[in-house]
């Protein structure tokens, strides 16, 4: 039986197949970035792969042309151009400020570098060397900052881009010192290792694009689910986002019970009725506003539906649940509300109720809260009831 035997890979080939592949990339993350003109990650993410590309392209036009030797190595600089764009862009993704200050100088003297080895040398394997460990200099932080994301907040996609970054680096210094004549002991070899790792990095690419593709996915979700729990006319966490909130926070638990105090607005049917919708779609949205301008930032405001809304306190001071509700009455209450109808005098009903603990139903703090409430209403309107 006669031993199976591998083709050897040919560089010439893969880098045909990287240029289509990066080629292919760039469209698809240019037509992304045009349709999502507020994604600012995908213009840099695009202009990595088109780096890649655009490189390539040169390197094959100089090449027909008969250039200079020199001017080949063109195609090395895509490494370092691409990790230079893949870094600044998952920066901007992440929120993070740029500081490309260093990345673009250090990418600028691996660029130039590049050129004056072949130069110097004659050679292209320096320049292969030089341009690939820059580029995974480049890519390390990048690949750290993903991770460090991933760790922070989870999610698959995070974790898939950081690994695949983290892989591409390793296959980065990996490619660059097997070109080397520290490795490769002649020109055959050189090639077949330069082959090989081109075929790792056109597999970590696509993973790059589909971890970023994923990302995007991510985030629009993320974006909707939001739209879903804002309450349009005030701006505050609606229903949904509201029971959300409240079951998590009961099921973590928090050094001390959380308060939830329900609110009513009184009589504001009869300020429809007298002055129109509009006018009590403004008092309401006054309230959302002086809610949201009176609470600490942990502290959560809900509009529940109609003249109802709701206040997360987290680890409020013990035994100050009336002092707080208190608080909210007078922040409603303590001065009118401009309106086209003229100043409006508004009061709210509270309802204050403290959680018993972890294993407190959402559901049963929702009804002592506004138990307590009906019982400030059925007491005379304007008040403060904390739950028995």
């Amino acid at each position: 039986m006669s031993a199976i035997t591998m083709e050897p890979l040919h560089a010439d080939t893969l880098l045909r197949v990287f240029q289509l592949v990066t080629t292919m990339l760039a469209l698809a993350t240019l037509g992304g970035a045009w349709h999502l003109k507020g994604e600012r990650a995908l213009w840099f993410w695009a202009g990595a792969f088109a780096a890649a590309a655009l490189t390539q392209a040169a390197r094959v036009a100089f090449i027909a042309l008969d250039a200079p030797r020199t001017l080949w190595v063109v195609g090395h600089l895509g490494s370092p151009l691409s990790a230079l764009m893949v870094l600044l862009g998952l920066r901007v993704y992440l929120g993070l400020p740029l500081r490309c200050r260093w990345p673009v100088l250090f990418t600028a003297l691996a660029c130039m570098g590049s050129f004056a080895l072949t130069a110097w040398t004659g050679q292209f394997w320096p320049s292969l060397t030089l341009t690939l460990l820059a580029a995974a200099m480049l890519t390390m932080p990048a690949a750290h900052a993903a991770l460090q994301a991933w760790r922070d907040q989870r999610g698959f996609p995070l974790g898939l881009l950081g690994l695949d970054l983290l892989l591409t680096a390793v296959v980065e210094v990996a490619r660059g010192l097997a070109v080397s004549p520290l490795i490769a002991e002649n020109r055959a070899e050189l090639a077949q290792y330069n082959a090989v790792g081109l075929f790792a990095i056109i597999a970590l690419l696509i993973g790059q694009a589909l971890a970023m593709l994923l990302l995007l996915q991510d985030r629009a979700l993320r974006q909707i689910e939001r739209l879903i729990e804002i309450d349009v006319l005030t701006g505050l966490l609606n229903r949904r986002g509201f029971d959300e909130r409240l079951r998590r926070l009961l099921k973590r638990g928090a050094p001390r019970p959380l308060l939830l105090a329900v609110l009513d607005v009184d009589h504001f049917k009869r300020i429809n009725d007298t002055h129109g919708h509009a006018v009590g779609d403004a008092v309401l949205s006054g309230v959302g506003a002086r809610l949201h301008e009176a609470l600490r930032p942990l502290d959560l405001a809900v509009r529940l539906g109609g003249e109802e809304f709701a206040v997360i306190w987290l680890n409020p001071e013990a035994g100050g649940e009336l002092r707080l509700g208190e608080r909210l009455r007078e922040v409603i209450g303590g001065q009118p509300f401009l309106t086209v109808a003229g100043p409006l005098a508004v009061t709210v009903s509270v309802g204050v109720a403290p959680a018993t603990g972890p294993d407190e139903a959402p559901e049963a703090l929702f009804s002592r809260a506004d138990a307590a409430l009906y019982e400030a209403k059925r007491g005379g309107r304007n008040r403060v009831v904390l739950a028995r």
